[in-house]
């Protein structure tokens, strides 16, 4: 049986639900670094599903749907045990920053962690610690934050053989979460991710959903947390942790292998394609234009493809992720 998570301050117990703080830092003020935690226990025996959100500040739509599904537990009765942290990273939320401004760190770059290193180091090292180690399977909710777009997607950790159980279940929570694409993070540009390092950590299977930007909530905001709000039940469902949700399946899923394209030069962009459009090799992506409207770099799709999300702001900086392009692998 897994250990229970142990909180350092209770601020609220009624129930079979307790929301607290875990403290991993004390700051010059003598105020705490905290990760904020919601524990609902279900009544019956079950998994233990963590779903944490704002592991980069600016990405808040997981956020609102942990506090929404959490209020919702609370009151009912399921199968094992809801673990909620709405926001992972609280000194990049509450500076609405994709990085910890404390220490520039992007969180999700750096795990497994480490105690010996910069704040965000500790942060990861003590949450595998204290939080991942004792539960059965992860949903680390991500988004576009304050400059990306991108289309609801589920990613999943790449199999490494018939026998390997933790893919597996990666890729069913992933199919299970309900949404058009699916990302199987067989190409990842970076390392120090959740998903695969708490693979090799714990052997438990983790999906990182992308869902909702800074440039779709004026208008979809509402729409953005309840995809992320009904694909956490959905997760549920398929550990037997509650009923079917009678969640109509999305039609036409596509698996995709997601390429970061990166722009080159600086200056003002302009998106030829948008998303959801299938793109042909050789067709134009976007171009950049200086101060004075010379165009100084044009995107071309470096394969048949979709895509699946893009910066968003007009001004674009030397290096920075231009187009999120997906080659299409199989379409359902």
């Amino acid at each position: 049986m897994k250990q229970q998570i142990v909180l350092d301050e209770i601020v609220n117990k009624r129930g079979r639900r307790v929301d607290g703080f875990i403290n991993y830092g004390q700051k010059p003020d003598m105020s705490h670094y905290q990760i904020p935690v919601i524990i609902v226990e279900g009544g019956h025996p079950g998994k233990t599903l963590l779903i944490d959100a704002a592991m980069h500040g600016d990405e808040t739509e997981g956020s609102e749907a942990i506090i929404k599904l959490a209020a919702e537990l609370e009151n009912m009765e399921f199968n094992g045990t809801f673990v909620g942290v709405p926001a992972l990273n609280m000194e990049a939320f509450a500076c609405i920053s994709r990085a910890t401004l404390t220490d520039g760190f992007n969180l999700n770059r750096i795990f497994p962690g480490t105690k010996d290193k910069y704040i965000t180091h500790y942060l990861a090292a003590e949450y595998m610690e204290r939080v991942v180690s004792h539960v059965d399977a992860v949903i680390n909710m991500h988004g576009g934050g304050d400059v990306l777009h991108l289309e609801p997607l589920a990613a999943y950790v790449p199999s490494e053989g018939e026998d390997d159980e933790v893919s597996r279940l990666s890729q069913g929570m992933a199919e299970a979460f309900n949404v058009k694409y699916l990302w199987c993070q067989q190409n990842l540009p970076f390392d120090g991710i959740t998903s695969l390092e708490y693979k090799k950590a714990f052997g438990i299977p983790t999906i990182i959903p992308e869902v909702g930007s800074q440039c779709s909530r004026f208008v979809n905001r509402e729409r953005d947390v309840d995809i992320c709000y009904r694909g956490m039940k959905n997760v549920m469902a398929y550990f037997g942790m509650i009923p079917p949700t009678g969640d109509k399946p999305v039609e036409h899923k596509i698996h995709i292998e997601l390429n970061y394209l990166h722009a080159r030069n600086g200056g003002i962009q302009k998106l030829c394609k948008r998303e959801n459009e299938i793109v042909e090799e050789g067709e134009t992506l976007g171009v950049i234009h200086d101060m004075f409207g010379n165009q100084v770099e044009e995107l071309k799709a470096p394969f048949p493809g979709v895509v699946i999300g893009y910066w968003s702001v007009p001004v674009i900086r030397p290096g920075d992720w231009w187009s999120l392009y997906g080659r299409i692998l199989k379409k359902e």
